[in-house]
């Protein structure tokens, strides 16, 4: 048995008594799934638990598997948190990242080339790996680590590539793979598109799918206060 292999298993066995009897600390809360941080023995882990009601747990547990198929595929891939594997076919194990998301720590990044240059980085071995994450424009689901070194997390809607791919696979893998790369430059300009640099300005080909939910997303917002209700909470998080 590998060395790896080992702290997996002391890993689970600690985690099977624990996730049985402590909820952890909890990070957030998605439609498929609940996020919690535990301090193991072999260091911080996170936790990804699918919800306990019926039928969120099954369509949950299924999400769960998928993504730890991603995970799988881009095991090595810097920039993306060590997956543990499935802990009794139904909890994901990853790696905790130390750091606060993007949203948080943006105003704060000390080398904002170099963080986006490491973050290209990672998206361009992601999707030579097949994998799209196609959420990227959230900042939530990008974390600054350690060195400030840019982790992608959060792959519960990622298309993957399939080996042989047919037409339907292929088209929506480079849809997704273009998402990735126009939230890139959004992120990275604050979209301020006018000051795209001749060679990110090549790589921004927007979408119609993107086009149509901008449509619909700006009245939405103006309706909901959402602006408001940002900076309210950014002055929250500064104070």
């Amino acid at each position: 048995m590998k060395a790896g292999d080992d702290r997996r298993a002391a890993l689970a066995a600690w985690l099977r008594d624990e996730v049985a009897t402590n909820p952890g600390t909890l990070l957030g809360e998605g439609y498929q799934a609940t996020v919690h941080r535990y301090a193991s023995p072999l260091g911080d882990v996170v936790v990804k638990r699918p919800h306990e009601s019926f039928p969120r747990r099954r369509l949950g547990i299924a999400a769960l598997r998928r993504e730890q198929r991603i995970y799988e595929r881009l095991e090595g891939v810097a920039g993306i948190p060590k997956s543990f594997g499935l802990l009794d076919d139904r909890y994901l194990v990853l790696e905790s990242i130390a750091g606060p998301s993007l949203r948080d720590h943006e105003p704060h990044l000390e080398d904002r080339e170099r963080f986006f240059t490491d973050l290209y980085g990672t998206i361009a071995a992601m999707h030579a790996a097949g994998v799209a994450h196609g959420d990227l424009k959230r900042k939530d689901n990008v974390l600054v680590g350690p060195a400030e070194r840019p982790y992608i997390i959060d792959f519960g809607v990622a298309s993957l590539r399939k080996h042989p791919a047919g037409a339907w696979n292929s088209m929506r893998f480079a849809w997704f793979a273009q998402l990735d790369l126009n939230a890139w430059v959004k992120l990275k300009y604050r979209r301020n598109m006018s000051e795209l640099s001749p060679e990110d300005a090549a790589r921004y080909r927007p979408l119609w799918l993107e086009r149509i939910a901008r449509w619909i997303r700006i009245p939405w917002q103006k309706l909901t206060l959402r602006r408001p209700r940002q900076r309210w909470r950014q002055r929250r998080r500064e104070r």
